[in-house]
């Protein structure tokens, strides 16, 4: 439409004319973005209001096409409530953003007027009640509506304002989204998007001029909220396709670069433990100049890589219905490779490590699970052992299962020559767990422990040796107990010399303990389980001492 040129010409003459009045009272004021940490990548200071010159033009444009009777009828009437909503909105906006850069503001402040400007859109019909999410489906959204709105003007904001980061960046995004948005609203005639894309756009690319690289003048937080707030609004209205209806992927797409720079930088953040609202010097344009591009180039990068995505939303956007599901399973399989090769040629380290953790918990997972129901097995298999050696060697059968070099029961004080002769010098390169399995009564006692041995390397390495243990040494004990001191303490030929070194048990206590023993803990003769088991270790101290004698 002749229209929509005049309005894009008049916006791009503006912003070329007021551009360079802004930079010149931005230096006579001194209003300067100064470098003075790592995340900011210029070396020199530049003024910071590019915001005014851009908003200034759009607004002159927009002005002089409404005096020259350039705006069609189709844009009278309710529609015309959609100007005075943005444009109050983003007034809002700006007027924040430019006292930010003049004054300063806290974040909090700057996320409330984002708030409250995103409600007054949604009071003027800026509404979002059914998403399309395919060529037939629809997706109602009820009382979600007001939150959703309220998310997505917000998001988009401040992703946009996060990218703002590089000479040219974010003016270059705004462009390919506006582009891109102007095509859909033209293709389903929505006329009055169409007319504030063009003066934005027109605004933007003479704007462009000054802040491409080497840049004169930066937008400033008047710009990259004002901006951020049009994209959002634009980007969902222009893909509006019936009364309430959106095509959702038309505006995910188009301003799919800012919103997977913040989500990245969000879940990385998050990874770190650091602060998500904190600054850092790892965005992506940051990642492109650490591989050695010069800002034009990591520029212009960026510029293909968001054009390429906006195409691929309006072709799923637009495609025939048989033809949809190829293109999207197409595009996203090239889309999520190059997004895996970028993380890695960017060195985001933070999710390879994530990545790795993720599979190899799974895998630790099941390991463990595995580990425990072979141990629960075992324990059946202890039951039936009659000496400890043949303990022992049902320990030692199964040591290769849970990834140990050896596993065995020994005293606490055993230095298990034998054993270290049989791991053929690995316990240079080993650790070894010893987990009590008998109680330490007394200083001079020498208690059983499970010990295991668990080698360095990864094929070796052991998940959860502890975990094995805590189910082995119970009834390894209670083996001991029932077996060992039941059939060290009643043979005949030794209660007379028990008897004799008895002192405290006397005869109704040795049998109730020796019965407790026999049944592993079970209540016998009037006694409490507790002082069973109390009679049961002081025979078997006992019986220990005799043998030392």
């Amino acid at each position: 439409m002749p229209m929509l040129g005049f309005i894009c010409a008049a916006a791009l003459l503006a912003s070329l004319l007021v551009t360079p009045l802004v930079i010149r009272a931005a230096t006579a004021r001194n209003l300067f973005d100064i470098p003075s940490d790592a995340r900011r990548v210029h070396t020199r200071p530049i003024p910071r209001l590019g915001g005014v010159a851009v908003f200034a033009a759009m607004v002159l444009a927009l002005l002089l096409a409404m005096l020259a009777g350039a705006l069609p009828s189709e844009v009278s009437g309710e529609r015309s409530r959609f100007f005075e909503g943005i444009l109050l909105g983003g007034g809002i906006l700006f007027a924040v953003g430019l006292w930010d850069d003049l004054r300063g503001l806290p974040p909090l402040v700057k996320l409330l007027a984002q708030c409250v400007a995103a409600s007054v859109v949604f009071t003027f019909g800026f509404q979002v009640d059914v998403i399309s999410v395919g060529p037939t489906g629809e997706l109602p959204l009820g009382w979600l509506s007001f939150p959703l709105t309220i998310l997505w003007v917000v998001g988009v904001t401040n992703a946009f304002n996060l990218i703002d980061g590089l000479d040219g960046l974010a003016t270059g995004i705004a462009i390919v989204a506006l582009g891109t948005t102007l095509a859909v609203a033209l293709a389903l005639g929505n006329a009055e998007v169409a007319i504030v894309c063009v003066a934005l756009l027109g605004a933007l690319l003479g704007f462009l001029r000054y802040n491409f690289s080497p840049a004169r003048i930066f937008l400033g937080d008047s710009g990259s909220l004002f901006i951020g707030f049009m994209l959002a609004v634009l980007s969902v209205h222009g893909s509006v396709k019936s009364a309430t209806a959106v095509l959702a992927i038309v505006p995910l797409f188009a301003l799919a670069l800012p919103l997977l720079d913040t989500s990245l930088a969000i879940v990385r953040r998050w990874l770190r433990g650091v602060p998500l609202s904190g600054a850092d010097a790892r965005h992506i344009h940051h990642r492109l100049l650490a591989m050695g591009l010069t800002h034009r180039r990591a520029a212009v990068v960026l510029y293909v890589v968001a054009t390429a995505l906006a195409v691929l939303g309006v072709v799923l956007a637009f495609a025939p219905p048989a033809a949809v599901l190829v293109i999207a399973l197409a595009g996203g399989g090239i889309s999520l490779l190059l997004l895996l090769y970028g993380m890695r040629q960017l060195e985001y380290h933070e999710f390879a490590e994530a990545g790795m953790v993720l599979a190899s918990g799974v895998r630790r997972v099941r390991r463990v699970i595995q580990d425990q129901i072979h141990a629960r097995d075992i324990v059946q298999v202890i039951r039936q052992a009659e000496t400890l050696r043949h303990l022992d060697a049902i320990l030692e059968d199964n040591a290769p299962h849970f990834g140990f070099l050896g596993v065995e029961v020994c005293r606490e004080t055993s230095s298990c020559r034998q054993r270290i002769a049989g791991l053929n010098g690995q316990t240079a390169r080993a650790w070894k767990l010893d987990y009590p399995v008998t109680p330490r009564l007394f200083a001079e006692d020498d208690p059983y422990v499970l010990r295991i041995w668990c080698g360095l390397g990864d094929r070796n390495r052991p998940f959860g040796a502890e975990r094995v243990a805590r189910i082995l040494a119970p009834a390894i004990e209670s083996w001991l107990v029932s077996v060992g001191l039941v059939q060290q303490l009643s043979e005949r030929g030794n209660r007379p010399l028990l008897e004799a070194h008895a002192g405290k048990l006397q005869e109704n206590e040795l049998e109730p303990a020796l019965h407790w023993a026999a049944r592993a803990g079970e209540l016998s003769g009037g006694l409490r389980e507790s002082r069973g088991m109390r009679l049961a270790q002081e025979a078997m101290t006992l019986h220990r001492a005799r043998n030392r004698r």
